[in-house]
């Protein structure tokens, strides 16, 4: 497994529900963020809630009522079960192999770098909900990303989380998703990672070389060049 991909993503604000009910072991780290949500749930305003989960509503109510069972044992799943965003719908993580798994990390605002069989609660969590969140997992991914199994790293991730790993001195691949005309797209990008993600795991390689050989649905390879990472940086050119 020396030349399999290790693949980074961005958890998805979308997740599924249910799980077998247990409880999470926790690292100190891990406990630092769950207590303050857990309180943030307790005490927090209406006002200060929407405005730490930026939803309303319904959708704020079952934000908190799920940050609250995190005090108790609650639903668990695997981690590429429990995301379900544009990404990872992309990814289609159910047919690919159990050991393709284990090659992908999910940076969780809740746990920090969760591997992809790894157990997750249902939750909701933004950087911004809570006061220096975002410090803490900088200082705390540090072990666990050292931690980090053998291969080439691919770092398939939007700004805010590649921010999370800036002084990580390991090399990894990063790649820009392009439109038609040559524009880097943001917004729409996520369904894109998910598909280079799993191309990437479906043939197990992770050599830049290599994978510019390769075909992903709907887009075509445009380029390469170094990155700012050790690595290098493919574009991928979305076809119309």
């Amino acid at each position: 497994m020396k030349g399999a991909p290790i693949i980074l993503l961005a958890p998805s604000e979308d997740k599924a529900a249910g799980g077998v009910r247990g409880r999470l072991a926790e690292t100190p780290a891990q406990r630092w963020v769950r207590e303050r949500l857990v309180a943030l749930a307790k005490t927090g305003s209406p006002e200060a809630l929407k405005k730490a989960f930026e939803v309303k509503d319904l959708a704020l109510a079952k934000a908190r009522t799920e940050a609250l069972a995190l005090a108790r044992p609650v639903p668990l799943l695997p981690a590429l079960s429990r995301y379900s965003g544009v990404a990872f719908q992309a990814l289609g993580a159910a047919s690919l192999p159990p050991e393709a798994w284990i090659r992908v990390f999910i940076l969780s605002n809740l746990r920090g770098l969760v591997r992809g069989d790894e157990l997750l609660p249902p939750y909701k969590l933004k950087l911004g909900a809570i006061p220096g969140l975002k410090t803490h997992w900088r200082k705390a991914l540090s072990a666990q990303l050292e931690a980090l199994p053998e291969g080439p790293v691919w770092e398939l991730l939007p700004g805010d989380s590649a921010n999370l790993l800036k002084g990580w001195s390991r090399p990894r691949h990063t790649v820009e998703i392009l439109d038609a005309r040559g524009k880097t797209i943001s917004h729409f990008s996520k369904k894109y990672r998910g598909l280079v993600a799993r191309w990437l795991l479906l043939h197990g390689q992770g050599d830049p070389r290599k994978v510019l050989k390769g075909h992903i649905p709907g887009c075509r390879w445009a380029g390469v060049d170094e990155n700012d990472r050790g690595g290098l940086i493919l574009r991928l050119l979305v076809e119309p």
